[in-house]
């Protein structure tokens, strides 16, 4: 009884093992295990390819003009609608310029500063220097100050 129960469990787990290396789609365990490995090859090249490309934006991301600030203002009391602004715009390094436009009846002037590592090397008025705090501020603000 106990050979006759026992080549019946033999052959019970032969047949299980048989199966689960014949595979269900005509490859053999071997198959599918070598289609894996290839499968995680590739994705492991993908990643890789991945975080070099995240690398380099990151890098790039630090040297664009991402910080902006813009204030409108009235530089002449006969003149209104806040035609006048000051603009900041630089990157994570503190490196850009502030150009300020002034409107008056007669004339526009435009004049440009540059920011190096958050300095400017000439005076500031007091607008540009708003813009730079604009730029400078994380919170969540309106494009237009005044």
């Amino acid at each position: 009884i106990l050979v006759v129960r026992n080549t019946l469990l033999l052959q019970a787990t032969t047949t299980k093992f048989k199966n689960l290396l014949a595979g269900g789609s005509d490859k053999d365990i071997e198959g599918l295990l070598l289609d894996h490995l290839a499968k995680r090859e590739e994705l492991q090249k993908l990643t890789l390819d991945i975080e070099s490309r995240l690398t380099t934006a990151e890098r790039k991301l630090q040297k664009s003009k991402r910080h902006v600030g813009l204030v409108r203002y009235d530089a002449f009391p006969d003149i209104g609608g806040q035609q006048s602004f000051a603009f900041a715009v630089y990157d994570d390094n503190g490196d850009g310029a502030v150009l300020s436009s002034i409107i008056g009846r007669a004339d526009c002037r435009v004049y440009g500063k540059p920011i190096i590592n958050g300095k400017a090397d000439r005076n500031l008025t007091n607008e540009e220097q708003q813009a730079i705090m604009d730029a400078v501020s994380s919170a969540p603000k309106s494009f237009l100050s005044s």
